[in-house]
């Protein structure tokens, strides 16, 4: 009972409080604005409110209509629309195109006016960005479910930077699909989704189908790392002359069979970053002069991380209207860090100044700008942004900016040690094995591919050995085994090749050297004649095999000498001592007598 009670207290009390307002109709829109009654004092004297309306007043309310139309960016349709709004808007309130007249204005306060330019600005936001209709999500909701299986699960990966498309300049639009399901993915058609909106396709269509194929999109069982299982698909495009700037969603249908032969579909996103010309000055006639870059080179061409290098900007002023002078451009490098005591930029000039200064550039001109920078030594190897912050003016003064970016790829220089190989025998003969035993160190930043070591001797065999990827930091282990082809002829030096890739497959080959010897192998001296094979060629082979029966006849015959020698020796002996002892019985007989 209370509730309702203070409900009708407070009812009264706004019906009394609204009893002495006038409602004011606010012509051409839907909506009323309620005004007090006029004080009579002020009618007479005239009067000194802030609420009165003044010329200078509703000029300023004309130039906020205007503002509000240079922000919204509209289309050339959406302008005209907005033209008319304008036009109504201005006849309400006394503006003749030029200058303001009080007495022409529909409205009596500043209040008012006010309320009157507020609506006209929602519905010229309406007319550039019409509001959605979410009446019907569930039902979209339900017919664009994508189904989900944890066994083929594709996904856009990799860390490629986003691509800035400029109007009316090609660029390369990379799409990296990576299988994150357990099973293998075959036979995928990936299909860009194209339409004739900018907003949904910002692209010329120049031909009738950009359809891709992927023979297969291995799973995780494989073992595989995400970077091995993941394929590159790339499109080359150019891109509209009548985009906007921001970012946009590039959409892409995927069709493929999993595992069990089912068609499966799903949709994959990537995102760029557009570039456009599109724009109007302050009184909506001329159009905005756009300062682009239309490309960059390097000097040298490629970077490596540590080294300076110059940085050339190609740059058009696209503006057929007028020349932009008082030219000021900044260079900012991506940065790393959380907080500004550990934050630092990729790339740094070397001047110590991120700035340039161009006096003028002429209609539909071209100039060419310089900064040497340095890119840091810890870089890893991949493209790296650089955005160039530019601001100008018109030949009326008219201040403008405009940003753009350019990617700058680095190369990490690799660095690779070995130790010392150990050669286990370091001498063999032919027909036998060694062993070559020596660790790989990847001391450098970039990730080494396919490393592998084979021998480049005309004496042993090559024996491969694969070592496979190695990471940064990480250390591959040799174990090779080579044969010995034929005696060696020099030194017993053996050359070793070690080989890898970087991640744009360019091979690279480093030399090292181990000492091992090849002899001809040892013939054993307890062959008979009968073990040695019969040669009844002439030559060089014939004599030899006639030569060995005679070395051993030879060696028997000097053996026999040996023996009868050693013999007679013996006899003389034991004759001479039973000759000592018969003198020795004589002697005792002798003495006996």
């Amino acid at each position: 009972m209370k509730k309702w009670w203070m409900k009708g207290l407070a009812v009264a009390l706004c019906a009394g409080m609204l009893a002495p307002a006038a409602a004011v109709s606010v012509p051409g829109i839907g909506m009323t604005v309620y005004a007090e009654p006029a004080d009579p004092t002020s009618a007479e004297g005239g009067s000194t409110t802030e609420d009165k309306i003044t010329n200078e007043k509703l000029l300023s309310a004309v130039n906020l209509l205007k503002a509000q139309k240079i922000s919204l960016q509209p289309n050339e349709k959406q302008a005209q629309k907005l033209d008319v709004k304008l036009a109504e808007a201005y006849a309400t309130l006394g503006y003749d195109g030029s200058a303001c007249d009080v007495s022409k204005c529909q409205y009596q306060s500043q209040a008012e006016v006010t309320a009157y330019v507020d609506v006209v600005k929602s519905q010229m936001n309406d007319i550039v960005n019409p509001p959605k209709d979410d009446s019907n999500d569930d039902d979209d909701n339900d017919k664009d479910t994508v189904p989900v299986n944890a066994d083929h699960f594709l996904m856009v990966g990799g860390t490629w930077v986003t691509p800035v498309a400029n109007a009316g300049q090609e660029v390369s639009i990379v799409l990296p699909v990576v299988n994150m399901g357990k099973t293998n993915v075959t036979n995928a058609v990936v299909t860009p989704v194209l339409s004739t909106d900018t907003a949904t396709w910002p692209f010329e269509i120049t031909q009738s189908s950009y359809s891709q194929n992927i023979a297969d999109l291995p799973g995780t069982d494989t073992g595989m790392s995400d970077m091995d299982r993941r394929r590159e698909l790339t499109w080359n495009l150019k891109t509209r002359s009548d985009v906007g700037n921001g970012y946009q969603k590039i959409s892409f249908n995927v069709r493929y069979f999993a595992s069990d032969g089912s068609s499966q579909t799903t949709t994959l996103d990537t995102y760029i970053q557009t570039s456009g010309t599109a724009g109007v000055s302050a009184d909506g006639k001329s159009s905005v002069p756009r300062v682009i870059v239309t490309g960059f080179e390097t000097n040298p061409e490629t970077v490596h991380a540590g080294e300076s290098f110059m940085l050339t900007l190609h740059l058009k002023n696209t503006s057929t209207a007028t020349s932009v002078s008082n030219m000021l451009f900044e260079f900012d490098a991506a940065v790393e860090g959380k907080d500004s005591e550990t934050t630092y930029e990729y790339f740094l000039p070397t001047a110590g100044s991120n700035t340039i200064f161009v006096d003028k550039m002429a209609k539909n001109g071209t100039k060419d700008i310089q900064i040497e920078m340095e890119a840091r030594a810890d870089l890893a190897q991949k493209p790296y942004a650089i955005d160039v912050n530019m601001s100008y003016e018109d030949e009326h003064v008219n201040a403008y900016t405009n940003k753009a970016s350019v990617s700058i790829p680095v190369k990490q220089a690799a660095r690779v040690d070995m130790s010392e190989p150990e050669v286990n025998p370091s001498s063999i003969e032919v027909g036998s094995e060694a062993n070559i035993m020596f660790s790989i160190y990847n001391l450098g930043k970039t990730k080494l591919y396919n490393v592998k070591v084979s021998a480049d001797s005309e004496f042993v065999s090559s024996g491969d050995a694969f070592v496979g990827n190695l990471d940064s930091g990480a250390t591959g282990s040799v174990d090779m085994y080579v044969n010995g082809l034929a005696p060696t002829t020099d030194d017993g030096t053996v050359k070793l090749n070690i080989s890898y890739e970087d991640e744009t497959g360019e091979a690279t080959v480093i030399e090292k050297t181990v000492s091992l010897y090849v002899s001809e192998p040892m013939m054993d001296d307890s062959m008979g004649m009968d073990d040695m094979p019969a040669d009844d060629q002439t030559g060089t082979g014939g004599s030899v095999g006639k030569a060995v029966p005679v070395i051993v006849v030879f060696l028997i015959a000097a053996g026999g000498i040996a023996i009868i020698i050693s013999l007679k020796k013996k006899k003389l002996k034991e004759q001479k001592k039973l000759e000592e002892d018969l003198i020795d019985l004589d002697e005792e007989d002798d003495e006996k007598e």
